[in-house]
């Protein structure tokens, strides 16, 4: 049953590595859309993405996940197709809209089959394993769309689309397969009310904590290739390199770093640990703009991996400190609530973080005191109390 699901989850990542890879110039060369409609299909997209989540929830928790995951990769295929198919402006947008609607809503039904009946040590080590798994997809989906911007040719983005659609019915097959087992624990049953998660003030600060340190993600995507290409003197080859590294890392340590976050002090340190080492990178980066290209390239290096390690600690703790407070039977429920805080994260940071990239080397240093201050906040979450879910354990206090 995991084996399969790891595999939904693995081609997942590989489809929407090919789209995530290519969808900007999908749209310029396929589509032909100017810029300022390309930033309104993906910006609608973002905002139709944070819409979906707790609705999939509910229907998963009335449903079960296994109709409900296959019925909502069906449908990301047939929007693709129409993605695939589109020729204006209207027919893009639509088309992204509802593929954005469902963006935020499988990946929790993933990894809540995935974890269903697990323990809390089981399901770190499992939803860590996943993660590094769909890291290591979204990477390979790069490579088809990399062959299609060489080929440079309409057809060939399109091609990709269609190829990314195929995956997905091949998603919905094998969630088919998945049985009762899919069923998330507790599912129609007795428990909290759905309306739960959004009255339990200590889950909402662990989510918002989450979206907020993940903001360290998107700084290394976004705001250092930015700073690479305009204000240093490192090989342009650099942005790549920290691509590959971040990848590399991830799909390497992920698994090794979240054990021990089942225990809930572990888990609080390592969301500190994730700030601060962010925080450090942050500090590294205006410091790339002295010195020659060799300087500049180790510096770039060396804050790419300080940021790589600290969305592993970052994602491990508050992963670890997330399921220590989810109630049993609601683990569906509360995973779309907390992807959430990364969703949020993905539509107001890319604003945020081009803009400061143009004040130059004193907002770095803001990113530094804004990092070091989520970390320290973290250290403020209440241990969970035993009547919310599993009881706390201990096997990692001493990580």
């Amino acid at each position: 049953m995991k084996k399969r699901i790891y595999a939904a989850g693995l081609s997942d990542a590989v489809g929407l590595g090919m789209y995530l890879s290519l969808s900007v110039l999908f749209f310029h060369k396929a589509v032909d859309l100017p810029n300022t409609e390309i930033g309104l299909v993906l910006g609608i997209a973002g905002i139709t993405s944070l819409l979906g989540a707790m609705p999939i929830a509910r229907a998963a928790e009335r449903f079960g996940t296994r109709t409900v995951l296959t019925v909502l990769f069906l449908v990301r295929a047939a929007a693709f197709l129409a993605l695939a198919a589109s020729s204006s402006f209207i027919a893009a947008l639509l088309a992204s809209a509802v593929a954005g609607v469902l963006s935020r809503g499988i990946s929790p039904l993933i990894e809540s089959g995935l974890i269903a009946r697990a323990s809390n040590e089981e399901a770190v080590g499992a939803l860590a394993r996943l993660r590094s798994l769909r890291n290591a997809g979204m990477a390979a989906g790069a490579l088809p769309s990399g062959a299609a911007i060489a080929i440079d040719e309409a057809w060939a983005y399109r091609a990709v689309m269609v190829l990314s659609a195929v995956l997905f019915i091949g998603c919905a097959a094998v969630c088919r397969t998945f049985g009762e087992g899919g069923r998330p624990a507790g599912a129609g049953q007795g428990g909290p009310s759905r309306g739960s998660v959004l009255r339990d003030r200590a889950f909402l600060r662990i989510t918002a904590l989450y979206g907020a340190l993940t903001m360290s993600a998107l700084i290394l995507g976004l705001g250092v290739p930015l700073w690479v290409v305009q204000q240093t003197q490192a090989p342009a080859w650099t942005v790549t390199l920290v691509q590959v590294l971040n990848t590399a890392v991830v799909v390497l340590l992920q698994v090794r770093i979240s054990k021990g976050s089942e225990d809930f002090r572990t888990a609080r340190r390592m969301m500190r640990r994730g700030g601060l080492l962010s925080a450090l990178a942050a500090g590294i980066v205006p410091l790339t703009t002295f010195g020659g290209a060799g300087t500049n390239l180790a510096l770039v290096v060396a804050a790419a991996l300080l940021f790589s390690l600290g969305e592993l600690y970052i994602v491990s703790g508050t992963t670890g400190a997330a399921l220590l407070h989810i109630p049993e039977g609601r683990k569906t429920g509360y995973l779309a609530a907390f992807n959430l805080g990364f969703a949020v994260t993905t539509v107001v940071g890319p604003p945020l973080i081009t803009t400061s990239v143009g004040l130059g080397g004193w907002a770095w240093l803001g990113w530094a005191v804004y990092f070091t201050t989520a970390g320290l906040v973290a250290m403020r979450i209440p241990q969970p109390a035993p009547a919310a879910g599993k009881a706390p354990q201990t096997a990692g206090a001493a990580a």
